[in-house]
């Protein structure tokens, strides 16, 4: 169902393609071009990338002027970007092909879409976009597979007044109220064992290592470097967030044996990246050439996948990991939602499987194949990491039998717990 992006001009109401659209940001500091087109009014810098911007108003022969409060919205088209100033943005609506109809002999408008009793007319971009725009167009370099590639995900976790982070591809799974067992004679920095599966694990203690005092930790993240788990006790996991590799502000080196890779700031947080190589390094966790070749050995014999696991009315579902761009919590959830500036439509799975609204303000950001969408879910539950042997097929009754039936991938028969694996391309089409 094609999707649109409703925008104010002159207190009228029109409308852009969604799939045109990257993100919409408020008002922002234009640098004027001497010698352009009219309604081409300037560029802007937008994450070191150089942007035309476009008086729309100009552009559509419409009379006004531009508002105090101005919004951008950030088209695309074939690599190329452009932004073009509107009065305000609205809400996203999807429209059903019975209510598009084409315009013919239009100069600056390709379709009228009626949606919530209302008409629109629908710019079309490729007259937007039939300007000359000769050094000033900013080139994508790289498609939008390529640019997940370069986002790294991190799971951030609280200690103390501090919140830290590690690479989700660090990651095998979240253990919440984990058993642990102290072992006589053990480092200071090891607060025990615990058993996952029948594998003992040792646990390294944040607290002796950051020097924290009288902190209550209360989550186990298992974490697998160089083929060797270990589980890191925090006080608290927060959320997985993507982040470019640009965003770590590398902290001077005082050693070696640097914890800290670097810190990242987002939005009005300090978050501390931890180097897990240089912590074990540091700790003389060192690992036998023996060991590795075993783990080799039951990494080649027993292979997994990794899940974010989540809530809907008390049932478990599942994603892959891989699939996941960032796990959020919203101020409250409409259509859509503004991360970092960018524009994501947001998907009720309660609505979907059944047919009840949510009410939370949990979101899941998945990496969609044209366009990052997000799935509001009740809870997030943890990260879980599921054997080859222990994730089964749907049953053909269930996909064919129940409306939500198409939309699972698979089962994973935890045996005292099942949780069904989400399609997140199927929910979508």
């Amino acid at each position: 169902m094609p999707q649109y992006i409703t925008i104010i001009l002159n207190k009228e109401k029109y409308a852009l393609n969604m799939e045109n659209v990257q993100e919409v940001i408020k008002k922002y500091n234009i640098v004027k071009i001497p010698g352009a087109d009219d309604y081409i009014i300037g560029i802007i810098n937008l994450r070191d990338k150089t942007i035309p911007i476009m008086n729309l108003k100009n552009k559509l022969n419409l009379k006004g002027v531009i508002t105090d409060d101005y919004k951008i919205v950030i088209l695309t088209k074939k690599g190329n970007k452009l932004g073009v100033i509107v009065d305000d943005t609205t809400e996203i609506i999807n429209v059903e092909k019975q209510n598009i109809e084409k315009l013919k002999n239009s100069e600056f408008y390709s379709n009228v879409i009626r949606a919530n009793n209302n008409v629109y007319k629908v710019i079309d971009i490729d007259k937007i976009f039939d300007i000359n725009l000769k050094n000033l167009v900013e080139k994508d370099e790289k498609d939008k597979e390529k640019i997940h590639e370069n986002l790294i995900q991190i799971l951030k976790f609280k200690l103390g007044n501090e919140i830290m982070a590690i690479p989700v591809e660090n990651v095998q799974e979240i253990v919440k109220k984990p058993e642990i067992y102290t072992v006589p004679d053990m480092p200071e920095f090891i607060k025990g064992v615990t058993s996952l599966r029948g594998e003992i694990i040792q646990i390294i203690d944040l607290n002796s290592i950051f020097k924290k005092r009288d902190i209550n930790l209360k989550e186990l993240i298992i974490t697998k470097i160089n083929g060797i788990k270990f589980g890191l006790h925090v006080e608290e996991i927060k959320n997985i967030v993507s982040i470019k590799e640009e965003d770590i502000n590398k902290l001077p080196i005082t050693s070696k044996n640097s914890k800290i890779i670097g810190v990242i700031h987002l939005r009005d947080e300090i978050i501390a990246l931890l180097n897990l190589e240089k912590i074990f390094d540091e700790l003389g966790l060192t690992i036998k050439e023996d060991l590795l070749k075993e783990e080799k050995i039951i990494e080649k014999s027993e292979e997994s996948k990794l899940y974010l696991i989540f809530k809907l009315l008390k049932e478990h579902y599942a994603i892959e990991i891989e699939k996941v761009r960032e796990v959020t919590v919203v101020e409250k959830t409409t259509d859509v939602v503004n991360i970092r500036g960018e524009v994501i439509p947001l998907i009720d799975l309660n609505q979907i499987f059944y047919k009840k609204n949510n009410n939370s303000k949990n979101v899941v950001i998945i990496k969609g194949q044209n366009k990052d969408y997000g799935l509001i879910v009740d809870e997030v539950d943890e990260i879980k990491r599921a054997e080859i042997h222990e994730i089964e097929s749907v049953p053909e009754e269930i996909q064919s039998s129940t409306s939500s039936g198409k939309y699972l991938k698979n089962i994973i028969n935890k045996k005292d717990l099942l949780i069904f694996v989400l399609d997140p391309e199927k929910i979508t089409q």
